[in-house]
């Protein structure tokens, strides 16, 4: 499950949406994809995702055990 904290940054290809922990307890970021002209526009995905798809990823808050 993921704790929702929803910062948005314009400068940014996505928007971050929150935390999911992995079985192993560590978190890792979750973003949606905001470029409207992009073709997984409105998917889900991980900061790995965004950096193959070349996307600008935002900025998030710390958070502990972050993988």
């Amino acid at each position: 499950m993921s704790e929702n904290t929803n910062t948005c940054n314009s400068n940014s290809d996505a928007e971050f949406i929150g935390w999911q922990k992995n079985s192993h307890g560590r978190s890792f970021a979750l973003y949606n994809i905001t470029s409207k002209d992009h073709p997984s526009f409105g998917s889900t995905v991980t900061k790995e995702s965004l950096r193959d798809m070349n996307l600008k990823i935002p900025e998030v808050p710390k958070s502990d055990n972050i993988l």
